[in-house]
């Protein structure tokens, strides 16, 4: 496992847990440890220490060494399994192996106790920052600007907003009795993050990390302009993504699902590619990701229905062409598009 990112530190051991429960239950017999890493490294001491005290673990460098030499003497009887944050069909099938929400209800209550009014129900805002030095062009990168419409909507239909951040130096400038900038590592105690995700009634994220601690504990999230499906938890289905437009350079045309797929682009994994393909991503306006959280939101109200026959279509599209990548990366589709995003870039209602 990697400590080094908050998103894999939230799922990889779900993905371990899931895989060793499911061995046991079987009846195998198998002795299961997993490597979590040195604690000087992780990204949240919080779920480094929660990781080591839940699972059979093994210091990394015994990892190291058994790898090495079991490649060196093949021993058929050491197996090692990666366990991969994108594995995720057992979301709905599996409780958590993190501490159970309501463990976090005091703590919960005393961050809350800052709105004005606690007691409403509250969506986490989990944005990338608009500028990331090591990755300054990702169009996932956001100003919180952006977001200020669909904030406030959600305020006028009864929610409290809370931004959740390990420390950042962007803060919201709406200055609302409804809404808290919670930065952990400045005013906070170690698994803030767990404390309030863990009762949010859903997230909206552009993929910082955030997101996957959501959905370790199945909560629904809204990915927002997510254009590389290669970076979609496609195998969740806690996971709703929105898709931004894409726009050929030369003659403007705005390019839909079936385009994408066949300029290669479906399946990209770095942002670049999209420029060297000559095309663009265009980010969703703030008016527009404020229709788009308030689409979500009525879906998360009506229970997230099953997936139509409309969201097969484009999961079979998908899987037609690129199912022998997709299936041992996700395994089975489950994740949803928003229904808006779908009727312009798969049924070309534009």
């Amino acid at each position: 496992m990697d400590p080094r990112l908050f998103g894999h530190q939230s799922l990889e051991p779900e993905v371990f847990w899931n895989d060793w429960k499911s061995s046991t239950e079987s009846g195998n017999r198998d002795l299961w440890f997993c490597s979590v890493g040195r604690k000087r490294d992780a990204s949240n001491a919080y779920l480094w220490q929660h990781t080591r005290r839940r699972l059979p673990t093994i210091p990394s460098w015994i990892t190291s060494d058994l790898y090495f030499w079991q490649k060196v003497l093949k021993v058929d009887a050491i197996c090692f399994l990666p366990a991969s944050i994108y594995r995720l069909n057992f979301l709905s099938r599996r409780s958590t192996f993190l501490p159970d929400p309501d463990t976090w209800l005091l703590r919960r209550h005393e961050i809350l106790s800052r709105l004005a009014e606690p007691t409403r129900p509250y969506v986490v805002f989990t944005i990338r920052a608009s500028y990331v030095t090591y990755d300054p062009v990702d169009p996932r990168n956001r100003s919180l600007d952006e977001f200020s419409l669909a904030m406030n909507a959600l305020i006028e239909i009864g929610y409290n907003i809370v931004r959740v951040n390990s420390h950042t130096d962007e803060l919201i400038k709406d200055v609302s009795p409804h809404i808290l900038d919670w930065r952990v590592r400045e005013s906070g105690k170690p698994g803030d993050e767990l404390a309030l995700i863990s009762g949010a009634a859903f997230v909206i994220s552009t993929t910082t990390g955030g997101d996957c601690l959501a959905l370790a504990y199945r909560r629904p999230v809204l990915y927002v302009d997510s254009a590389r499906l290669y970076l979609v938890f496609l195998g969740a289905e806690y996971a709703t993504f929105q898709v931004p437009k894409v726009v050929d350079r030369k003659t403007g045309a705005i390019l839909g699902f079936r385009e994408l797929l066949s300029r290669g682009l479906m399946w990209s994994g770095e942002a670049k590619q999209f420029e060297q393909s000559g095309v663009m991503i265009v980010n969703s306006s703030a008016r527009e990701i404020e229709a788009y959280v308030l689409e979500f939101e009525n879906l998360v109200a009506r229970g997230l229905p099953e997936a139509d026959f409309k969201d097969q279509e484009w999961r079979n599209l998908i899987m037609g062409s690129l199912g022998d990548q997709i299936v041992p990366r996700h395994g089975e589709i489950r994740a949803r598009m928003l229904p808006s995003s779908r009727k312009w870039f798969v049924e070309g209602q534009v």
